[in-house]
């Protein structure tokens, strides 16, 4: 058990030369605690959606990466790897013990595959939501209007540039199967910036990324955007809940 208070005030701590704002609260309960890794640019208050429902079935863990949000900017790397090491360190010093269920949407779904893969043992369970894929800028992003790719290509400005985002890509190629361990992968489908053929490509990479677990299953929300948490927030509510309870049945 944890000797830091749970609750829902903001906390700062210093992983050796930055510090990261985190909030840790919710339920203590035999479920593991759920890590979020928001998407690319977003803050912990992205979760907003979910949060209160989540919260009141096990302790939760939101925080801003490096830069973002009431985190502090250092000079270290943006790709996942760094990424992860300091999520890892902002754990550990908040004393927020594993097993964890990881959540990942969009870029955060790269970090948590590859938290998971490098930590096996701290790591009960993979939600991805909408999440990046590595080969996706070799096969789906062609498939844009070049309206659309000018507006991807020029996105890659909040945290870590587009060279970072290729260093994480190629991380996440080199990273390990998930093994059994329980995988969800989440799809919206109501995204204006797709093309039929497009979105086509981007459910398929999705239904690829199931190949990293032998317990994996794959959900289309289908009146649901690229942030599912925010257009249907009770499908993901659900989703975690069915995490935990998979999580638990396999701890027994």
């Amino acid at each position: 058990m944890s000797d830091m208070v749970i609750n829902e005030t903001s906390q700062k701590l210093d992983i050796g030369g930055v510090k990261l704002c985190f909030k840790y609260y919710g339920e203590i309960s035999d479920f593991p605690t759920v890590v979020f890794d928001s998407g690319y640019g977003c803050t912990l208050n992205y979760w907003s959606s979910i949060s209160a429902e989540i919260s009141n079935q096990t302790r939760m863990f939101i925080y801003d990466r490096a830069g973002i949000g009431e985190s502090e900017s250092d000079e270290r790397p943006r790709h996942s790897q760094q990424i992860i090491e300091n999520l890892r360190s902002l754990l550990q010093k908040a004393n927020v013990s594993p097993p964890y269920v990881l959540v990942g949407h969009s870029f955060g779904g790269l970090n948590v595959r590859l938290y998971a893969s490098t930590y096996p043992e701290e790591v009960a369970g993979v939600i991805l939501l909408d999440p990046c894929h590595e080969d996706q800028n070799r096969i789906m992003v062609p498939l844009f209007s070049e309206e659309v790719q000018a507006e991807y290509y020029s996105q890659f400005v909040l945290e870590g540039s587009i060279q970072e985002i290729e260093e994480s890509f190629d991380q996440a190629r080199k990273s390990k199967s998930l093994g059994n361990k329980p995988l969800i992968v989440v799809s919206g489908t109501l995204q204006p910036h797709h093309n039929p053929k497009s979105m086509s490509a981007w459910i398929a990479l999705h239904k690829e990324l199931t190949k990293l677990s032998t317990r994996s299953k794959h959900i289309i929300v289908k009146n649901a955007g690229h942030a599912i948490h925010i257009d249907q927030p009770n499908v993901v509510v659900d989703i975690v809940k069915d995490m935990l309870l998979l999580c638990k049945a396999q701890s027994n």
